[in-house]
């Protein structure tokens, strides 16, 4: 399955509606000679339409473009004929569970339903960011419906049949030592007074004498977690008490870098300047470089190996699926995208 189809089916089953999304991807237009009407699929007696495919295919690129990509408009056809194919997959499941649905299903859409309305920031601005993606309150209920649904059939079948021993762990482990050789890691939590890098010598000093400030209370014995919580302007990690987690070389800007894989456990720094403005860090915990322990990353490789057998049983399944029903697509299809890259399992 090609880059596009894997990300087709999530634009299918539900729309995104945060708030913060203000992408303008333009709606592409029906293709000519077209009607709204006219059928491009059949699955069994059920038919997919022009007006249902159009819609998809502008609801994908929307979500596309809102990672701040440009989508390939010359692959256009290829993700119309892919979108197809997942709306047939969506009818297929939806085929096949008709009469079985969770028990639960009602709570389950209004959960994410409510989820959803937090995320837009509010029920307001839930119903127009809806609007803006020309879907209504309706509709969208009846997506998520269908994807609770989809889901839920999905996991399933998976779970009916994933299992993975501690010998199969063991034995991933014992074939891939060289996966789990990591560098040098430092665990910081840092205090950040922000200053731009054009800022006025007068705003310079104020900065200043706000971090050299936080940085007395620290070195005056003061709590270095409840000062980054009440002074820094790090959003990512004010909250968490400054704490930045684990991290490699290469990985921070290298002023920070420096000083911080220069620093003892639990020593604190002087004020650090950077394009951000003005940190005060402390080196909290370290790992040596070295190869993870299995009982380190035991856990990573189950959950791993389980995703891979997921992956295949889910496609066995819809397979079977497809094969034992009538399926029709009434357009060509195209030329497949090159086969994107793919990394390995993260090891830290």
């Amino acid at each position: 399955m090609n880059k596009i189809a894997i990300l087709c089916l999530s634009a299918l089953l539900a729309v995104s509606v945060r708030a913060e999304d203000k992408t303008n991807a333009a709606p592409v237009a029906p293709v000519a000679g077209h009607k709204a009407s006219d059928v491009v699929a059949r699955v069994g007696k059920t038919e997919i339409k022009w007006e249902q495919l159009d819609p998809a295919v502008n609801t994908f690129i929307k979500q596309f473009t809102a990672r701040g990509r440009a989508f390939p408009m010359e692959q256009i056809d290829r993700l119309r004929y892919d979108v197809i194919n997942e709306m047939v997959i969506r009818e297929l499941v939806l085929q096949a569970t008709a009469g079985h649905e969770p028990t639960n299903l009602d709570a389950q859409v209004k959960e994410q339903i409510d989820q959803s309305k937090v995320q837009a920031g509010g029920a307001d601005a839930y119903t127009k960011a809806l609007g803006e993606m020309g879907v209504t309150p309706d509709e969208y209920a009846k997506r998520v419906r269908e994807m609770v649904i989809i889901q839920e059939q999905i996991k399933n079948v998976v779970d009916a049949k994933v299992k993975v021993t501690a010998d199969d762990t063991k034995k991933f482990y014992d074939e891939n030592r060289s996966k789990f050789v990591l560098p040098e890691q430092v665990r910081a939590s840092h205090i950040l007074i922000l200053c731009p890098e054009d800022a006025t010598a007068e705003v310079r000093t104020q900065k200043l004498v706000q971090i050299q400030a936080a940085l007395s209370l620290v070195k005056g014995g003061k709590d270095f977690a409840e000062v980054a919580q009440k002074f820094s302007e790090d959003p990512g990690s004010k909250e968490q008490g400054g704490d930045l987690g684990f991290f490699a070389r290469g990985r921070m800007v290298p002023e920070f870098e420096t000083a911080v894989f220069g620093l003892a456990t639990n020593e604190i720094s002087s004020v650090v300047t950077t394009h951000y403005g003005y940190h005060v860090i402390k080196a909290t915990e370290r790992k040596p470089a070295g190869e993870r322990a299995y009982t380190e990353v035991k856990t990573s490789i189950e959950n791993y190996l389980k995703n891979l057998q997921g992956q295949k049983f889910a496609q066995e399944y819809l397979k079977e699926l497809r094969d034992q029903a009538k399926v029709e697509i009434l357009i060509p299809e195209p030329a497949p995208m090159a086969a994107p890259s793919h990394g390995g399992m993260p090891m830290n």
